[in-house]
């Protein structure tokens, strides 16, 4: 065999010694391929020549099946292959679009017709074959159509049912998956972890990797319970992307699209009549640099997207000084007659715009016949403006972010009969600054409207890590062991606080106009520091095959992680106020991780796949938790008031806050605190119906335990009296028309200090999921990726998807009734999501398709209560209080509610909105070299964005009362509004045209 053979499928000699536990059973990074050829009558043939063809047609491994029929390859690259066996007197069969995936051997059963000679033909035939080895959906990135409206991996998220994509237009990998928050998800290119960020102080923000497209990869796994015990703890799910490698003649695939909202005519999206003109541009090149000995593949795109939107509210009528009005009319008005202010960009239509580039190189090198070393490299730098940026009713007008993500890895790997050898080092760095010149972020109560700097205030997150992993491999016998050890050096430095740039709220327009509301500002004093986290793995797995059709694996991983604890030492003394010393010790390394699977193969054509695992992962420190700790050790300090703002937007001056409170967090738990773990249960069964049809059933069980919950540690000691509806109060209730906040102080326990955090170990997430996959892959004709996903999730984590920390209060820590108001269904309940993309490809070896993607999904659940900013139990929180159960009655047309209580109040999370829906369309057509394409996105959509989950308003014409033994009694009335839209974030339809062309 020749060295250039070798490469592509470097363990193919020692095929006899490796069997179905090969290292490429357990390797992260390449697959196996494992079967039986049979006659007709189901007997064994033994001496078939098998030969593996590659996508341009060339040979990269021949190999003969055994006395049973059987044969294997180990050490696969991912990619598509055809599959050609032949034997004397037997009419040939090749087997294309077999599937071979990184971490899974791919199970293929191929029957033989005898024929007399003379034999002058080939029977084709279609198929992936059965995946086995591990429980996920995969991506062929260069299947299907490719409906990404970027090029980031991330966004494959796109086609598949488990998991939750934000709707709102927004980027990125989830929203959701497993039941966890965006935080909690991870990503690994080459078996590599990679930095995955995008907000991290907004959890309700998916992350994103533009550095790594669908063009310079070959596949994702989507893996929930990754039972390789190589994999580090990941409480939500992980993405798992294989880079695309060169080899055989060299090609050179330019490509260029161009399209634009406008074509695509929908003017409640794009009131603007904006062009929002959008295009891309790039290439690929991939080759061999010497001959049986080095491949490369070298790759890169600019992207300039630019995407309208809607106004900022759906809902425009309004008063303003005792007159009809609207939005639109008034607020510019007030703006320069109140203020000499010009107001005209809040309320109207933005274009959100991603201009930038990446660019990637592979190579890989034979060092020897059992020695591969591959190095690759991705880079990635952009600028965003008016970014989907949070939940709430604004535009982000004036918000920016800059970014850049730098990946490097280099692995080599060796094969010998007893011992193989596999070793990755990465180095990555990544920077997300995002800053605004739109002023102070403003709230107005009464209109449920905000504008400024509200999603974010000036932020800067940077992050850089070092990777290091070496597994070895030895086959015994039936057993396949594989040890090693996992090694992450991540630095950080994240410079955010929640309020930094001010947020003045106001009870209405008239009170905006008036100058009379709240304010509150969060300032530090110095940069933010930068900290680091150690963590050490080992682990050890043993894939035992106790028959032909049977294989137990066994795995066991221990981590440690090192925190910098001296960071978290407070300037102030806090044990001076409370009398109690807390320990800052966080010894919890977390230990031990165990992990059990199984699979068994079955049928005649071993078309039946019955695979489960159950096993422990633990997370480890939140970053973005620790940051906040770290900041908030008593350099950040709050300044609060309520009165007259005369020269807003200007902020406040020192004579009108002339107090500053010390804002302080702080994680708890001391030696008894505990890393996050989760225990994740999953099965699936699946069959392989042949002619590349396939149909799996899935059913996963998640429970995450010692996630971090918010407590204030500062609030009052006890209640200061209770509103007519039987809500407790903290603090001195003041009404400024449709606005009820706290007045200063008055809720604090200590007046030194502001909101006191504390962290403590006691969230828990606990989800059930099932999803049925149908999945029909061929090259010509009818191909189908469908999913439906059914889960259910309850957790006791309050104001999950929150910015604001203290909206992350639970408004009855000591519990209703003696119930738990905390813990009901989450935040990411979605119970029910669709996804599927089908094709229709035909004519000359099916350059003509046609290709339709559709999804579906629950909408989000949300509490019913208030407007945001109206704190009814002067806990500093403006969107954590429930309204009363006897006032939720039926919403409008985007949502509804179940009625569910806990005592007088509202359930948590007892009304959902409305589901939403999105079709894509595209149209592609092959002449020669050349394939032009026409995409059209969102072609039907529902509305979708942010519901008014207000049932009650503060009304401004009347006034709050409170008696001398506290009772308090706020003038509430029905918001007619609840339950229909309030901010529109529905994706836009944009039509695109693209040409690629192939040499």
């Amino acid at each position: 065999m020749s060295r250039r053979l070798r490469l592509s499928v470097l363990g193919l000699s020692l095929f006899a010694t490796f069997g179905s536990t090969s290292l490429a059973g357990q390797s992260l990074t390449s697959g196996a391929l494992r079967g039986a050829v049979q006659d007709l009558g189901g007997g064994a043939l033994s001496g078939v020549a098998v030969t593996i063809e590659g996508r341009d047609g060339q040979s990269v491994g021949n190999l003969e099946s055994a006395d049973d029929g059987s044969f294997a390859l180990t050490l696969l690259l991912p990619g598509t292959y055809a599959i050609l066996f032949e034997a004397p007197g037997y009419q040939p069969v090749r087997q294309r679009g077999v599937l071979v995936s990184a971490g899974r051997t791919t199970i293929l059963t191929v029957q033989l017709e005898r024929r007399p000679p003379p034999i002058a033909s080939v029977t084709e035939i279609g198929g992936a074959g059965a995946s086995a080895g591990a429980l996920g959906r995969i991506v062929v990135t260069q299947s299907f159509a490719g409906f990404e409206p970027g090029r980031s991996v991330s966004e494959l998220s796109r086609g598949l049912s488990e998991v939750v994509r934000p709707t709102s237009g927004g980027r990125g990998f989830a929203l959701a998956a497993g039941g966890l928050a965006a935080g909690h998800q991870r990503i690994f290119v080459d078996g590599i972890p990679e930095l995955f960020l995008r907000h991290p102080g907004l959890r309700s923000e998916p992350a994103e990797v533009p550095a790594f497209a669908t063009g310079g990869s070959v596949e994702a796994q989507l893996l929930g319970a990754a039972s390789n015990a190589e994999w580090p703890g990941v409480a939500g799910s992980l993405l798992a992307v294989q880079t695309r490698s060169g080899g055989g003649r060299t090609r050179f695939a330019p490509f260029a699209t161009f399209g634009g909202a406008k074509l695509g005519g929908n003017s409640v999206e794009n009131p603007g009549d904006s062009s929002a003109t959008s295009f891309q541009v790039g290439a690929i090149v991939t080759g061999t640099l010497k001959p049986d000995t080095a491949f490369f593949a070298l790759g890169g795109a600019y992207q300039s997207l630019e995407s309208p939107s809607a106004f900022p509210w759906e809902a425009d009528s309004t008063r303003y000084d005792g007159q009809i009005a609207t939005l639109r009319d008034a607020l510019p008005r007030i703006g320069i007659d109140s203020f000499g202010t010009s107001l005209a960009r809040a309320v109207a239509p933005v274009v959100r715009t991603w201009k930038g580039g990446h660019a990637f190189g592979r190579l890989d090198w034979q060092i020897s016949g059992k020695t591969n070393l591959m190095s690759r490299l991705a880079f990635a730098s952009w600028k965003e403006s008016n970014p989907v940026l949070g939940a709430g009713a604004w535009n982000n007008a004036g918000t920016k972010l800059d970014g850049r993500d730098l990946s490097v890895l280099v692995a080599l790997t060796s094969v010998g009969k007893t011992i193989s050898n596999e070793a990755r080092i990465g180095l990555a760095s990544s920077k997300r600054d995002w800053s605004t010149d739109a002023g102070p972020g403003t709230l107005l109560a009464g209109e449920g409207i905000g504008f400024g700097a509200l999603g974010t205030p000036n932020a800067s997150f940077e992050v850089s890590s070092l990777n290091f992993v070496d597994a070895i491999h030895h086959p015994a016998g039936r057993h396949g062991i594989k040890a090693g050890m996992t090694v992450d050096l991540t630095r950080y430095r994240y410079d955010y606080r929640y309020g930094s740039q001010g947020i003045f709220l106001f009870g209405n327009l008239d009170r905006l106009g008036a100058a009379n509301g709240a304010f509150a500002q969060a300032e530090a004093a110095g940069e933010a520091p930068s900290f680091s986290f150690k963590t050490i793995g080992l682990f050890v797995q043993d894939t035992w095959s106790l028959s032909p059709d049977f294989q137990l694996h066994l795995g066991l991983r221990w981590e440690t992680q090192i925190l910098p604890i001296d960071k978290l030492s407070s300037i102030l003394d806090w044990s001076e106020f409370t009398g109690v010393a807390d320990s800052i010790q966080l010894k919890d390394r977390r230990g031990f991780q165990p992990r059990v699977g199984f699979l068994w193969t079955g049928g005649r054509r071993k078309e039946w796949l019955l695979q489960g695992s159950v096993g422990l992962y633990s997370s480890g420190m939140d970053p973005m938790a620790f940051a906040e700790a770290v900041t908030h050790t008593g350099s950040v300090t709050v300044r609060r008031a309520i009165g007259q703002f005369d020269q807003w937007p200007a902020l406040p001056s020192a004579a009108q806050t002339p107090e500053r409170h010390h804002a302080l967090t702080q994680i708890l738990g001391g030696s008894s605190y505990r890393a996050p773990r989760t225990l994740k249960g999953e099965a699936g069964i699946s069959r392989d119906f042949g002619g590349g049809t396939s149909f799996g059933l899935t059913a996963s069980h998640y429970h995450s335990d010692f996630l971090l919950r918010r407590i204030d540690r500062n609030r009052a000691a006890a209640p200061s009296g209770e509103t007519q509806e039987g809500r407790p109060v903290f603090g001195v209730l003041v009404q400024q028309g449709g606005l009820v906040t706290a007045l200063p102080t008055s809720s604090r326990r200590f007046r030194n200090f502001d909101l006191v955090s504390g962290l403590v170990p006691t969230g828990f997430s606990d989800h059930y999921e099932v999803t049925a996959a149908l999945d029909r892959r061929i090259s010509r004709g009818f191909s189908l990726m469908a999913s439906y996903t059914y889960s259910r999730t309850r957790d006791n984590l309050v104001g999950l998807l929150q910015a604001d920390p203290a909206d992350q209060l639970s408004p009855f820590p000591e519990g209703l009734d003696g119930q738990d108001w905390d813990e009901a269904r989450s935040d990411l309940d979605i119970p029910h999501r669709v996804a599927a993309t089908a094709e229709f490809s035909g004519g000359t070896n099916g350059r003509l398709a046609l290709a339709a993607r559709a999804r579906w999904r629950s909408g989000l659940p949300f509490t019913p209560g208030f407007r945001s900013g109206v704190d009814m139990n002067g806990d500093l929180g403006g969107n954590n209080d429930p309204a009363s159960a006897d006032v939720v009655g039926t919403p409008g047309d985007m949502a509804t509610c179940d009625g569910a209580s806990v005592g007088r109040f509202a359930a948590r999370n007892s009304c959902r909105e409305k589901g939403v829906a999105s079709l894509d369309l595209r149209l592609s057509f092959g002449l020669r070299r050349l394939t032009i394409t026409v995409d059209a996105f969102n072609v039907v959509s529902t509305r979708a964005g942010l519901v008014d989950r207000a049932v009650l308003l503060v009304d401004p014409e009347q006034t709050l009362q409170t008696t001398p033994e506290g009772a308090v009694t706020v003038p509430l009335m029905l918001n007619p509004r609840f339950g229909t839209l309030l901010s529109r974030r529905s994706e836009p339809r944009f039509v695109r045209f693209g040409l690629r062309v192939e040499y």
